[in-house]
């Protein structure tokens, strides 16, 4: 089975046309959706396709190719068949001449909602051969060594690797900002809640929060701004794919984090004992004004194990979680992030917004570390590459 689940955590960025030598060309495109996955395929409807592949877009961040089928009518139509996310493929072992221009394959897949001649493949199978092609390994990444987290001279934790070695923070624990309960709350990994009458335990809404939260549920996430390229803010930048790390720079009292999915772009926490401005005098923006102090947390060497974040100035242009949750930009969070040992990073956010919520709330989740590699360059852009001609193979 591809890599079903990943393509579901990502989101979809969609305006493709194709350019012929300055002339615009009738091809068969992807469905224009810039959704996710459930606003853009449905699994309850299903699709067996038999065809010759006729081209293959192995570009950021959704793989295509494209395969000719002949109708029960004998009229052959074009059909998009996506296959994951390069990034996630090639950690598999696939590669973009794993399937030719001119192969016969058998493709079962989810069908893409609408009208769109495009399937979400869950089997490929090469016909001459019989090989499934695209398929999860399953293979698990071993264990990380158990091992307590890395310090700074100073004896606090340090986020990121130590000196000398690489890492970065991988797959959250959780798939939407919840409020801390005593039973979790189902849903699926983009947030959309199994029952959407449990919509009352996720957080104290405000009446018209609730009911956009509700819309936002009951139209799959449709309208969500970070699928069209626009930064993740608030906690939801620790739940995007490919990871996160941080860029500690105590000498300029301030620290980076950068995002593996979605733009190239960083969010700056201020750690030079700065005090937090006013929230009506700070230019809003996606990330907010952060400043950030250590605190310690009782451990043998006597440093600082917990960072205390304090952000405000946040803008409405974007969703602070996966799953559709509002603000205002009266939002105030108080993040605490913890490194008990070198393999877990522990969140916890207190989201405080007046406007949105009838009281403070938290949630929070782990992070795993995946040691020994570095995040891979990726672009939000939706498989740009393609709308311009290249060679064809």
């Amino acid at each position: 089975m591809p890599l079903l689940q990943k393509r579901r955590r990502q989101d979809r960025q969609w305006s493709m046309s194709f350019l012929v030598f300055g002339l615009v060309m009738l091809l068969p495109l992807p469905a224009s959706a810039q959704n996710g996955f459930s606003a853009t395929y449905d699994s309850a409807r299903q699709v067996k396709l038999s065809g010759t592949v006729t081209r293959v877009d192995w570009v950021n961040p959704h793989a295509f190719f494209f395969i000719n089928v002949r109708d029960t009518s004998g009229t052959i139509k074009n059909w998009a068949v996506e296959i994951g996310n390069p990034l996630d493929l090639e950690n598999e072992g696939w590669k973009r001449n794993s399937i030719h221009i001119g192969d016969v394959v058998n493709v079962e897949g989810d069908l893409a909602r609408g009208q769109a001649r495009q399937t979400f493949a869950k089997s490929v199978v090469l016909v001459r051969t019989g090989a499934k092609l695209f398929v999860a390994s399953n293979k698990k990444r071993p264990s990380p060594a158990a091992e307590p987290a890395p310090r700074w001279p100073n004896g606090h934790v340090r986020l990121g690797p130590a000196p000398g070695k690489k890492g970065y923070w991988g797959v959250a624990s959780a798939s939407s900002l919840v409020e801390r309960t005593a039973t979790p709350v189902p849903m699926n990994d983009e947030g959309i809640l199994r029952n959407l009458a449990d919509a009352d335990r996720v957080a104290p809404f405000q009446p018209w929060a609730k009911a956009l939260y509700e819309y936002r549920q009951r139209s799959l996430l449709k309208d969500d701004p970070f699928t069209r390229c626009l930064p993740p803010g608030g906690p939801r930048q620790f739940q995007t794919p490919h990871g996160f790390q941080f860029i500690e720079q105590p000498q300029l009292g301030r620290i980076l984090v950068l995002l593996g999915g979605g733009d190239r772009n960083w969010r700056v926490i201020y750690t030079d004992g700065r005090p937090q401005g006013q929230a009506d005098e700070v230019v809003r923006s996606y990330y907010g004004n952060s400043v950030g102090h250590w605190e310690p947390g009782g451990n043998a060497n006597g440093g600082n194990d917990t960072l205390i974040v304090d952000s405000i100035g946040f803008n409405e242009k974007f969703w602070f979680a996966n799953g559709g949750l509002p603000h205002t930009e009266a939002l105030h969070l108080i993040e605490r992030f913890s490194r008990p040992d070198l393999n877990t990073l522990k969140y916890e956010a207190t989201v405080d917004d007046p406007q949105a919520y009838t009281r403070p709330w938290t949630g929070g989740w782990t992070v795993q570390w995946v040691p020994n590699e570095d995040i891979q360059e990726y672009f939000c852009e939706e498989n740009a590459e393609s709308t311009f001609v290249r060679q064809r193979e």
